[in-house]
């Protein structure tokens, strides 16, 4: 499902990644660890297309998108990849049932259409009695439930997760950690997922380790 080839990647004199390689099976939860500045978000963007890489290629789903201009790049990212980050992103002027809904009407699905895929997904994290309400008025744990929602809602080829229980409290953690675990098994999704958390880290089914650019182990 995602298949990265070589990646260099400089900012500056600085090369942050040293000829990556990685595969990713479809269906599989993968975690990907190692210590701050390892590489971990930067190869995790360039993944998803939000960062371009110097050389190297990037396939996702089998196409190759290092060869795609910036249109039909942001068509892939909209249809192929669900982001979850640590600070969520939620628009605060939209409810939790608008912010799952936003991805799917840019990507251009009728409006009724969106709705009821959002409604579903929010109640199979659990939110369905929620919907109405604005991130203000909702728990971190709750609207880290509404953004892995959103990043469902176009029934993506994988999702893309940051540091997703980096921001809570140890009970929530847990929640988060087992709901990913849980939409797997009921969507068949594939996850790659940074992070710090070794519980997670455990839990999945492989962890891929960087250093200073680079994997090792």
């Amino acid at each position: 499902m995602i298949k990265v080839e070589s990646v260099i990647k400089r900012f500056g004199d600085l090369e942050v990644l040293h000829g990556v390689s990685m595969e990713v099976r479809r269906s599989e939860i993968v975690s990907l660890v190692g210590a701050s500045g390892a590489g971990k978000t930067t190869l995790l963007q360039i993944i998803g297309t939000l960062l371009s890489a110097d050389s190297g290629r990037v396939l996702i789903a089998g196409e190759d998108v290092s060869t795609y201009g910036d249109d039909r790049l942001s068509m892939f990212r909209n249809r192929h990849i669900g982001f979850v980050f640590q600070f969520h992103h939620l628009l605060e002027e939209f409810t939790a049932l608008e912010n799952v809904m936003m991805p799917a009407l840019i990507g251009g699905c009728e409006r009724d259409k969106a709705e009821q895929r959002a409604r579903e997904l929010l109640d199979m994290v659990g939110m369905s009695h929620r919907v109405e309400h604005k991130p203000s008025a909702l728990s971190g744990g709750e609207q880290q439930r509404v953004a892995i929602a959103r990043a469902l809602v176009n029934n993506p080829s994988v999702v893309l997760a940051d540091e997703p229980t980096g921001n809570l409290d140890t009970a929530t953690r847990e929640e988060i950690q087992h709901l990913f675990f849980e939409l797997r098994e009921r969507t068949g999704q594939t996850f790659l997922i940074v992070t710090h958390d070794e519980t997670l880290a455990r839990m999945s089914d492989r962890k891929i380790v960087m250093s200073d650019g680079s994997i090792i182990g």
